[in-house]
């Protein structure tokens, strides 16, 4: 089935018309859709893009909190249901776990993997503790394991 949205763009504030095929948004109606079932599911109103939160720290909510994962997907759950389409999260207390990048109903995430803080400089338990000499090349195997370097993501 292929879905059809109509409305005002923002911020051109110009009506168009959009199609959802499979996982794709089209901006032309797909070949054959003629032939196959199309469903208008927005017809008028106001159409933006997904919004992107780009600092917050998922999975936790106070830095004495250990992470978990129901508390990661009914964070990234809130995001997807305020119209949240791409999470950033600039540091958390483990890695996001590998069921994340597979999960089409959630919204994407980019992380920078855990934090990184030298030896009493950041809250007990949390992130990843390592000395000022081994500072930067923690950052750099932070960033290899997230995808952040080597064109990945």
């Amino acid at each position: 089935m292929i879905m059809r949205i109509r409305g005002v763009v923002l911020p051109e504030r110009e009506e168009r018309t959009f199609w959802v095929d499979g996982e794709r948004l089209r901006t032309e109606p797909p070949a054959g859709a003629a032939a196959k079932q199309v469903e208008t599911v927005v017809d008028g109103g106001w159409l933006l893009p997904g919004l992107v939160d780009v600092h917050t720290h998922p999975g936790a909510e106070s830095p004495d909190d250990r992470f978990d994962e129901a508390m990661l997907r009914r964070h990234l759950s809130e995001h997807r249901d305020a119209g949240v389409l791409l999470v950033r999260t600039p540091g958390t207390a483990e890695r996001m776990p590998g069921w994340v990048d597979t999960e089409p109903d959630l919204p994407r995430v980019r992380s920078a993997g855990q934090w990184l803080a030298t030896p009493g400089r950041f809250f007990p338990g949390a992130g990843r503790h390592v000395g000022e000499h081994e500072l930067a090349g923690a950052a750099v195997e932070e960033a290899s394991l997230v995808g952040l370097v080597q064109g990945h993501r």
